[in-house]
């Protein structure tokens, strides 16, 4: 009888087991395994939807980490890459947001270079730490810069200058330092219909032409850095959302951020958790502040955005309707209310509601109120005295979700 050839790959692993290439290989397929620990150990995650998008958001989150820590972890030849996007979506991301970052050598120089669009905020980091550590309270902004300080040449385009120093012909410059680890790049969008993104590129000065190849070692520490995601970073977001999801609250108190975090300068923030059942509905509401921009998203139990291209999941003020009072009433629950600021929930019965106020006059307090949804009218006819707050059609609705989804495909220039 003819021996069976064995499999080409069977024949490698047996060749090149305990080889420090195939270790790590092994140390990172272990990491993914353990990764299942974060939707199926959880005895609140034993549900059909939450089985389906955990496995999901688990991938997607393997695929984010291997843009960020593997694809663009280069501080020789970098590329400025997409942080987060709706495919991509974690960390609590904010659907108005086009996210966009790449490593930096403390020591060395770069020039970004922008060609400047009509986001509604644009607002440039150096940053300390690494989204993949996990220590998110020890993250910070080494210097910032945003549009309305950036000097535009002659040409039209913005050139900033990352350095320890800055060089004479600068006209942006943004200092880094032996602390410095990344770059951060966010674009706000208020109207997506007609505000467009600025481009951007960067190269590092004097870097050589063409790179050099890539070698083991530095396969191996991308491979660590793409380690820390999978076990420290990704326990810090579980942490972090399902803390939130779990928190019983009726209104959320927002903050203004340091200047020194990597959150974004003059931004206050609010988080809370909800809970709402399908014959139930969370009326939310504040008093809108004057700000160059304000929004309301809801996250899933893993600090996802619930498909921000399809479902109207989040709103801004461009996007909401104000009532005839003045004050902001927007409707949380798992099917069209018919009401124009109604903001849904994917059919997560728990999760995470973030606010947030840019360069605002106040900070406003924002109640939240839950009900049975047949209550809901009543309570709505209330708040105005008889009045009535805005209402949307299934027509109207499926039109706002169609252009809802192409202005998203658009800002992300596909």
């Amino acid at each position: 009888m003819a021996t069976e050839p064995v499999p080409t790959s069977v024949a490698a692993h047996a060749d090149q087991s305990g080889t420090p290439g195939r270790d790590l290989w092994g140390r990172f397929a272990a990491q993914v395994d353990a990764l299942a620990d974060l939707v199926w150990s959880d005895s609140l995650a034993h549900d059909d939807l939450l089985q389906a998008e955990g496995m999901r958001y688990l991938l997607r989150y393997l695929a984010a980490g291997i843009e960020i820590c593997i694809e663009y972890d280069d501080t020789v030849h970098p590329e400025l890459g997409v942080l987060i996007e709706n495919r991509r979506s974690w960390g609590l991301d904010n659907p108005d947001t086009n996210y966009g970052f790449c490593r930096l050598a403390p020591d060395a120089s770069y020039l970004l270079t922008g060609e400047p669009g009509s986001a509604r905020h644009v607002e440039v980091q150096v940053d300390s730490g690494h989204f993949a550590d996990g220590r998110f309270a020890e993250w910070r902004a080494l210097s910032r810069l945003t549009a309305d300080e950036m000097v535009t040449d002659p040409d039209g385009m913005v050139r900033i200058h990352i350095a320890t120093e800055r060089p004479l012909e600068a006209r942006n410059w943004m200092a880094t330092g032996p602390d410095a680890d990344f770059l951060h790049v966010r674009q706000y969008f208020s109207d997506w219909e007609s505000e467009r993104p600025w481009g951007w590129t960067i190269e590092r000065v004097g870097a050589p032409y063409p790179p050099t190849a890539l070698s083991p070692a530095d396969m191996e520490a991308r491979l660590d850095l793409l380690g820390q995601w999978l076990t420290s970073g990704a326990h810090c977001w579980a942490d972090l959302g399902r803390g939130l999801a779990s928190t019983p609250a009726d209104r959320i108190h927002a903050f203004e951020a340091p200047l020194t975090a990597t959150g974004l300068g003059g931004q206050a923030y609010g988080m809370g958790g909800y809970n709402c059942e399908p014959d139930e509905v969370v009326v939310l509401d504040f008093d809108p502040p004057t700000a160059r921009y304000w929004s309301v998203s809801l996250a899933t139990w893993f600090w996802e955005s619930p498909d921000a291209a399809n479902r109207q999941c989040s709103l801004n003020d461009h996007q909401a309707v104000v009532d005839v009072d003045g004050r902001v009433r927007m409707v949380i629950s798992h099917d069209d209310p018919g009401v124009a600021n109604w903001i849904d929930t994917g059919g997560h019965r728990r999760g995470t509601v973030a606010v947030r106020f840019l360069l605002a006059d106040a900070a406003p307090e924002v109640r939240l109120r839950r009900m049975p949804r047949s209550d809901m009218t009543n309570a709505l006819s209330a708040d105005l005295g008889g009045a009535h707050t805005a209402l949307v059609g299934p027509a109207e609705r499926s039109e706002q979700l169609r252009s809802r989804r192409d202005a998203l495909t658009r800002r992300y220039r596909r």
